[in-house]
């Protein structure tokens, strides 16, 4: 988003108003700190009494508030992670070494230490994240939670107590103790072995020399990229069941076996793809750009490399380069380019294991194409039927129950359109998280001139809470335009509930305008804050049409009634019009509008201003005078909306 003038003053008065008064500002730091450590002790004091109610009151009410209960027992010792489970162990949470980030004062960030702890295991250490919001005085409630780092190590713990107080064949099968065995002996000619992967009972070792990291299986992430952790330094290769090396310890990554090409084995190194096969014979040179499966007769992948593209054919042969290749034509004949589809272990075939007994999932290495095509994870992890996991101690298990994709259709297929693009929706069944369901959205961009995919993957939920959910399937729009040559407008069904003027009504689903750009090679979204499609272009009578669902509750009944509209509302266009001013922290004369936008663009200590219309952008201007035609507002009158 971009920053503001008003808030870029802001921010030079208080440097400055703190570079005169340090010592009082180092005062009023010390003073939040104390106040924020307080009542996180009270709200340690009623986790250790077993008081889930009185945390719960800790908590801003929301969308939440049912993952909060489940953070709640667990902290408690009251349930595992999904709440069914038993707990196996005990949480401290150490508040007196907390780390309070005050970056920004309306959203301070308090890291908490944990521990885990259990008579058979030495204790391991760990932390959660709470994000505070003073609401009064010097009162505090918890508005987020960040808890990816304590879910992983608690679910690491809970594997080494399972380990520890339960037989090793009442956890795993005849299967996996076997390749362990083996694994083990494998060792001592290389540095680790990662997995075991069983194809027709027999396993096969994925192998490496040099030193993997905690963080290796999410290192590769975009959000990742400039931390300076220590990467993962080694190469891998296989071995076959015989333990013969058939693909030598050289590659970056190697794939599950078939698991992009029937029987043949995807090698990655230095961002280069190739194939081996089951014998060990390279039969494509690792020296290939993309590597797209084909159900086409007689060839069963696309090659491309540079500008060039060929075929691999059924009797592993390279064809000559095609000429005049046109990619928009080859597409669909790629494998899962335009279906449905899921991943569990129950339709993963050749179930690879880790050889580890900390982690009781099974493991897919995505084919490189979905990856890059930002449909898939690189890894995946799924249900392991091999591994016994203690299902009436620990719930229902870890990784996801399944990944569902589903083809949501295609666009701007007009005859002389220099682009084509392809719709898909990503659900992740994720066990033992804070949400359930987690749903995306992804879009190809088919650029027929140049021969190039370009990808994007996107939430749709843009609700107040943390997690997702997936759309209710009534409204279920997908659209690209290209603005320019390098701007693409995507328009997508997403979760919003927000909320109305009228305080029993809000709007649940809704269309969301990404705005996208190419930039090295990918799509690269514009940052906003905003729901609406206000900041980026000058609005038309096209952007009235869509698909919204508004839901309105009946205090009296206590149900609620879903309504359908095939265009803006004048409550929506209100919401649309007040939310540009409300991105510049403007004080709205009716204080509901101020409720509706809060901690959102602005916190209890916000400060809030009169009147913003020097700081509006030409592009705001003209849509807030777009929305008042449209609302039949003179402008003498526009101050009586807000």
């Amino acid at each position: 988003m971009k920053t503001k003038p008003i808030l870029i003053v802001a921010a030079l008065a208080f440097v400055i108003g703190c570079g005169i008064f340090i010592t009082a500002c180092k005062t009023a730091k010390k003073t939040k700190k104390a106040a924020i450590i307080a009542f996180l002790k009270h709200f340690d004091a009623n986790i250790k009494a077993g008081k889930t109610k009185a945390a719960l009151t800790c908590f801003e009410d929301g969308q939440n508030k049912a993952a909060n209960k489940k953070l709640i027992k667990l902290l408690a010792g009251k349930s595992g992670p999904d709440s069914k489970g038993k707990a196996l162990f005990k949480v401290d949470l150490d508040i007196d070494a907390v780390g309070i980030d005050f970056t920004n004062p309306q959203a301070v960030v308090a890291v908490i230490p944990a521990k885990f702890k259990h008579d058979s295991l030495p204790d391991a250490a760990s932390h959660i994240n709470f994000t505070l919001h003073k609401v009064a005085g010097e009162t505090y409630k918890i508005v987020g939670v960040k808890a990816d780092d304590f879910a992983s190590d608690y679910a690491l713990y809970q594997n080494k107590v399972i380990n520890a107080t339960v037989p090793e064949t009442d956890l795993y099968s005849p299967e996996t103790l076997a390749a362990f065995k083996v694994a083990k002996q494998l060792q001592t000619k290389y540095d680790s072995v990662l997995w075991f992967q069983h194809v027709d009972k027999k396993a096969w070792y994925f192998v490496i020399k040099g030193k993997i990291t905690d963080n290796y299986y999410w290192e590769y992430r975009d959000e990742y990229a400039n931390e300076k952790t220590k990467k993962s330094d080694f190469k891998m290769g296989l071995v076959n069941p015989d333990l013969k090396e058939v693909i030598p310890v050289e590659y970056d990554l190697v794939h599950n076996i078939g698991g992009t090409i029937d029987s043949l084995i995807e090698v990655e190194k230095g961002g280069k793809k190739g194939f081996y096969d089951m014998a060990g014979k390279l039969v494509v040179p690792v020296s290939y750009d993309m590597v797209l499966p084909l159900s086409d007769g007689d060839n069963i992948g696309l090659l491309n490399s540079g500008s060039d593209f060929f075929y691999l054919k059924k009797d592993l042969t390279l064809s000559e380069k095609i000429v005049d290749f046109k990619i928009a034509e080859v597409l669909p004949k790629v494998k899962h380019y335009n279906e449905d589809y899921t991943l569990s272990d129950k339709t993963t075939r050749n179930l690879m294991e880790y050889n580890s007994r900390d982690r009781f999932t099974s493991l897919v290495v995505s084919p490189s194409y979905l990856v890059e095509w930002n449909i898939l994870d690189k890894f995946i992890n799924l249900q392991n039927p091999l591994r016994k996991f203690v299902e009436d101690e620990s719930g229902e298990g870890e990784g996801s129950g399944s990944i569902a994709v589903s083809y949501d259709g295609t666009g701007n297929k007009e005859e002389g359109s220099w682009f084509e693009s392809i719709f898909h929706s990503v659900v992740d069944d994720y066990l033992g998280s804070r949400a359930s369901l987690y749903q995306t959205k992804n879009v190809l961009v088919i650029d027929k001139k140049q021969n190039k995919v370009f990808s994007f993957q996107g939430t749709n939920y843009f609700g107040g809470g943390e997690g997702g959910g997936t759309i209710s399937g009534t409204c279920n729009e997908n659209s690209l335009k290209a603005i320019n040559d390098s701007l693409f407008e995507f328009k997508t069904t997403s979760i919003f509930s927000q909320e109305l003027l009228d305080t029993n009504t809000y709007m649940n689903e809704a269309p969301y305008y990404y705005y996208l750009q190419i930039k090295g090679g990918k799509l690269v979204p514009l940052a906003t804050a905003r729901k609406f499609p206000t900041q980026f272009v000058k609005l038309d009578d096209s952007y009235l049409r869509g698909c919204y669902m508004v839901t309105k509750y009946n205090s009296k009944s206590g149900k609620s009634i879903d309504a359908t509209f095939d265009r803006l509302t004048p409550e929506i266009l209100q919401v649309m019009k007040n939310e540009i001013y409300a991105s510049y922290n403007y004080k709205f004369k009716n204080e509901r509008w101020n409720d509706i936008f809060r901690y959102k663009f602005n916190q209890q200590d916000t400060v809030m201003h009169d009147n913003v219309d020097d700081s509006l952008t030409v592009v705001d201007k003209y849509n807030i005078e777009w929305i008042n035609s449209k609302l039949k507002i003179k402008k003498a009158a526009t101050l009586a909306l807000r």
